[in-house]
C-alpha cells in the first residue's frame, strides 16, 4: 500500500517555508496598507481572478465580518460593467501572483482612467517588479520560492500565503480598532457567538416549566421530567413556593442510596433551593454562571423574583 502521508508532509513543509519567507518580508508597506484601509472613507474592494479570486473573496468576507464595508469583484467581469461599483474614495486591493494577469491589469488601468488616478490602490503580488506592483500605491509582497504541487505550477503555496496575508491585515485592523468579541457578535447576530453575547436569557428560556410537590412519587417525578424534555423539574411546597429542583442526574446519583425506592418521593431526590438568573441578563452571563457552578441549567426569574422559566446550557450555545 502506497504511503501518501509522506507526500502530504512535504506539502506542509513547502508551504510553511513559503509562509516563513513572506513573513520575513513584512515591513513598512504592510503598515502603510493598514493605515490606508483604516483611513478610507469608502469601501475596501478586492479584485482578482481564478484561484486568486477565490482567496480575494474570502478576505473580503473576513473584512466585512469586522465591520469594514468590503466586497470582491471578479476581474473577468469587472471589465464588462462591474467597475461602476467602485468609487474614488474606495481602496482597491488587486491580487495576482504574477502581477501580469491580463484581466487584473485591465481592471486597474480602467479604474485609474475613470478616477483620474485618485483611487487608492494596493497590490498583493509575488513579483515586486511586475506591472501590477509598479502601477499601484502600495505593494504587499507574496513572493514564495515555489508552489507545493509536483508541477510547481498550480496555485498552492502562493494562495496560502495570500490568504495568510489577508488574515494578517484583518488582525492588524482588529487591533487598531480595539475590536472585541462583543463587536464581532454585532456582525454575527444569527450565529452561536451572537446568541451568547447579544441575546437575553428571556429570548432563550423555556417558559413551560415542569413542577412537582415534595410528596410527589418518584415515578411521577420521572414522568414529569421526561415529558418536558429539559432534564429537570422544580419542586413546590404546600404553599406553592418553589423550594428546590430535581435533575435527571440527581435521580441517578441518589437512586442507589434510597432504601425504599418504591415509596420514595420528590423530597428524597431534590436539591434544596436553586440557582437562578434574571430574565434580562445576557446569555453570556447565564453561560458563565452555569460554568462557575458546574451545572447545566438555571431557573429564570423576573424583576419580582417570580419564576418565569428555565434556561439550559444548550439553549445559550446552540
Amino acid at each position: 500500500m502506497k504511503v501518501y502521508y509522506e507526500d502530504a508532509k512535504k506539502t506542509f513543509d513547502v508551504e510553511i517555508e513559503a509562509l516563513t519567507r513572506v513573513k520575513s518580508s513584512l515591513g513598512k508597506s504592510f503598515d502603510e496598507a493598514v493605515d490606508k484601509i483604516l483611513s478610507t472613507k469608502g469601501r475596501v474592494i478586492f479584485i482578482g481572478i481564478g484561484k486568486s479570486g477565490i482567496i480575494a473573496d474570502k478576505i473580503a468576507a473576513s473584512f466585512s465580518s469586522v465591520g469594514l464595508a468590503s466586497f470582491y469583484i471578479d476581474a473577468g467581469t469587472a471589465y464588462h460593467g462591474d467597475l461602476g461599483r467602485v468609487s474614488s474614495d474606495d481602496v482597491v486591493i488587486f491580487i495576482s501572483n504574477s502581477g501580469e494577469t491580463q484581466e487584473v491589469l485591465q481592471a486597474l488601468s480602467a479604474l485609474q482612467n475613470i478616477h483620474n488616478n485618485e483611487l487608492s490602490t494596493i497590490a498583493m503580488t509575488g513579483s515586486e517588479d511586475s506591472t501590477l506592483a509598479k502601477n499601484t500605491d502600495i505593494v504587499l509582497s507574496i513572493d514564495v520560492a515555489e508552489e507545493a504541487d509536483i508541477t510547481k505550477l498550480a496555485p498552492t503555496s502562493s494562495t496560502t500565503a495570500t490568504l495568510v496575508m489577508g488574515d494578517a491585515l484583518l488582525v492588524a485592523i482588529e487591533t487598531a480598532k480595539e475590536f472585541d468579541r462583543e463587536s464581532f457578535a454585532m456582525y454575527h447576530p444569527g450565529g452561536s457567538i451572537g446568541k451568547i453575547l447579544l441575546q437575553n436569557v428571556k429570548n432563550s428560556m423555556h417558559t413551560k416549566i415542569p413542577y412537582v410537590h415534595v410528596d410527589t412519587s418518584i415515578n411521577e417525578v420521572i414522568y414529569r421530567i421526561s415529558d418536558y424534555g429539559i432534564g429537570i423539574t422544580l419542586v413546590k411546597d404546600e404553599q406553592e413556593n418553589v423550594i428546590g429542583i430535581i435533575t435527571d442526574g440527581d435521580i441517578r446519583k441518589k437512586f442507589l442510596n434510597i432504601s425504599k425506592v418504591k415509596g420514595s418521593t420528590a423530597k428524597d431526590y431534590m436539591t434544596q433551593g436553586f440557582i437562578g438568573i434574571s430574565e434580562d441578563k445576557r446569555n453570556r452571563e447565564a453561560w458563565r454562571k452555569m460554568a462557575n457552578y458546574n451545572i447545566s441549567n438555571l431557573v429564570v426569574l423576573d424583576k419580582d423574583k417570580k419564576v418565569v422559566g428555565v434556561v439550559t446550557i444548550h439553549d445559550v450555545l446552540e
